[in-house]
């Protein structure tokens, strides 16, 4: 479930970025920015969005993400993974759903909306390592992490799936079906996952006791610290070593994320469905490199 629920946050992550290539008129010789008014071009409603409007409808999701990623593992600690990931995600699936009506609304709706779509998922990738802590022993945690990195698979499903459906059904059905299918695994995280060995219904004594033995072997004699060495993070070279590396990471492979759809569009002309298909490739080979 868990594999799954990070191949679905991608899905709700990336399905913008396919179906926008599919919402904008591009034929406007001068438009406004905040325009409410929109055009139906073969029966597919289009908006007056300019190059600016689209790259802020793209970007404002990353003002909500970053609000949430280091409060997302506190809260996590203190209610709970499963209300952390599973509300984050059920709360994104149902602003995925009501995106095509919010478009209709003044622009300053869709990027307060992207912002909230941030905002939720921001929370969902720091929750997991409190959960994991209680149900994976030490020595087996860096396969969970591979495993959960490689879950940009979703990412690529959901670019050809989103190219399939923008060509045979128009923008809509991306938002409508990668939102109702974030929805159904939402529901079902909440009834089959649980915090803990300790907290879980349905696990058997033998499996309980055996990940708890096998944690806390792994673990040893040590103590959870009492307060957190701020001045000692922060004066590490090591750590900054590794914030400037992820951050210039994460830049880049945002930037893909993007706008790879709209460039193979706009500059090498190609249509939903070889767009969704060439753009899926990117997260192929990342799920492939973290699964050797």
């Amino acid at each position: 479930m868990v594999i799954l629920g990070f191949m679905f946050n991608y899905m709700l992550r990336v399905n913008l970025a396919m179906a926008i290539t599919d919402m904008i008129q591009i034929n406007e010789t001068s438009v406004a920015r905040n325009s409410t008014d929109s055009v139906k071009v073969e029966g597919v409603k289009r908006y007056h969005w300019d190059t600016y409007a689209k790259n802020d409808i793209l970007g404002y999701f990353f003002w909500g993400y970053i609000l949430t990623e280091i409060p997302g593992g506190r809260l996590a600690e203190i209610i709970g993974a499963r209300r952390v990931f599973g509300g984050g995600m059920l709360a994104a699936s149902l602003l995925t759903i009501l995106t095509p009506v919010i478009c209709d609304l003044p622009i300053q709706a869709i990027l307060f909306s992207r912002v909230l779509m941030g905002f939720f998922l921001g929370a969902t990738w720091p929750a997991i390592p409190p959960m994991a802590a209680k149900w994976i022993p030490p020595l087996e945690r860096s396969k969970f992490i591979a495993n959960m990195m490689a879950s940009s698979l979703g990412a690529a499903l959901t670019m050809t799936v989103s190219g399939l459906l923008t060509e045979r059904f128009g923008w809509p059905s991306v938002f409508y079906c990668t939102g109702v299918v974030g929805m159904i695994w939402s529901i079902s995280w909440f009834f089959l996952v649980f915090d803990s060995p300790a907290e879980h219904p349905r696990i058997t004594a033998q499996e309980r006791c055996e990940i708890e033995t096998a944690i806390a072997v792994a673990s040893g004699n040590s103590v959870k610290p009492t307060r957190v060495p701020w001045l000692a993070i922060l004066t590490s070279a090591p750590v900054w070593a590794i914030i400037i590396v992820h951050t210039c990471s994460i830049f880049g492979y945002f930037t893909v994320v993007n706008q790879l759809p709209t460039y193979m569009m706009e500059v090498l002309h190609f249509d939903a469905k070889n767009n969704g298909f060439l753009s899926s490739i990117p997260y192929l080979g990342k799920s492939f490199y973290f699964l050797t």
